[in-house]
């Protein structure tokens, strides 16, 4: 497996430390799923679509919350 070494900043290595903990997996997990929902944004994006957050709004309904932009 290739391996890949980043440079952080204190603040992204310390929410990347609380991810982790409060999730119970390691940082390399946490960028191995920063990479797939990237790769679903990529893709979403190539459709005309864009990510967003969605809040349960009854038993059959979502309620749109916002739209992921940058990605």
């Amino acid at each position: 497996m290739p391996r890949v070494t980043l440079d952080l900043s204190n603040e992204v290595n310390s929410e990347l430390d609380a991810i982790a903990k409060a999730n119970c997996i390691s940082k390399a997990e946490i960028m191995r799923r920063a990479f797939a929902l990237l790769s679903i944004a990529q893709e979403e994006k190539s459709k005309g679509r864009c990510l967003g957050s969605i809040e349960n709004a009854g038993k059959d309904d979502l309620k749109a919350i916002g739209k992921v932009v940058g990605v």
